[in-house]
């Protein structure tokens, strides 16, 4: 080995004493950044997920699918309903369609979906207007035409 010589302390040595740390105190439990992250990524997402939700309730696709929904009569009522909230649905994409009556309803209704629609139903649409309100309409029909109003409220909104 070799001979090391040890200076004995001298005055011009404490600057270089002070620049030597001590190290911290350690405590019970030495939280990580990764910990504090995810603590805080967990609260934000406790707090955004609510208004989230509350923004899913309030949107316009929620909102027709309900009124799409609640309507149970199997009737000529239920198809102009339905008619209604199509065209209620046309008017925020589509502006011209809200002055479409009849076959040119039918037809932009096809054209502006990926799902088509039954002879029985377009005819159902374009006769709703005309018809009385107590007119017969099948339950298979009235339901298909429905379900097409969900598919074209969510392809359209």
């Amino acid at each position: 080995m070799k001979n090391i010589k040890r200076k004995a302390l001298k005055v011009d040595d404490l600057p270089e004493l002070r620049d030597i740390h001590l190290p911290e105190e350690i405590t019970r439990f030495p939280l990580g950044y990764g910990v504090i992250c995810f603590f805080v990524i967990l609260a934000l997402l406790v707090l955004i997920l609510p208004y989230l939700r509350r923004l899913y309730l309030k949107s316009k696709k929620y909102y027709a699918s309900n009124l799409i929904k609640a309507i149970n009569k199997a009737d000529m009522e239920g198809v102009c309903k339905i008619s209604e909230v199509l065209r209620r649905v046309c008017k925020v994409k589509h502006k011209k369609a809200v002055s479409l009556y009849g076959k040119d309803w039918a037809e932009f209704l096809q054209k502006n979906t990926s799902h088509q629609i039954a002879k029985k139903q377009m005819d159902l649409l374009v006769n709703a207007p005309y018809a009385p309100s107590v007119a017969n309409v099948q339950e298979k029909d009235f339901e298909a035409l429905k379900s097409f109003a969900l598919l074209f409220v969510e392809e359209n909104l």
